[in-house]
């Protein structure tokens, strides 16, 4: 079964990840694969951290793109980096992850 969603339903889900992922969330890179899901611990090598800007996400017709600087001054580690993770801004709670690739 295929689904089609309008985009105010599109807006209203992508919003929803901002808002309850928070204001000022970290950016986590790590090497090696993703973890099961975001609940399971982190793995890889964490190579980079960075705070992301308070309004970090924009929304437009349904579709959320990276807002502000995202940027890390100083890298954790070397390493190839294979996956991310978004948690909130206490660090604790991983909210949205994914791959990485170049």
């Amino acid at each position: 079964m295929a689904i089609q969603l309008s985009v105010a339903v599109r807006t209203a889900r992508v919003t929803a990840i901002e808002t309850t992922i928070g204001t000022a969330p970290l950016l986590r890179i790590y090497s090696g694969a993703q973890p099961a899901d975001c609940a399971t611990a982190a793995s890889g090598t964490l190579l980079a951290e960075c705070t992301l800007p308070s309004d970090w996400a924009t929304e437009t017709n349904g579709v959320l793109t990276k807002s502000g600087t995202w940027s890390d001054s100083a890298a954790n580690a070397t390493g190839t980096a294979g996956h991310y993770r978004i948690y909130d801004s206490g660090g604790t709670t991983c909210h949205l992850q994914g791959t990485v690739t170049a």
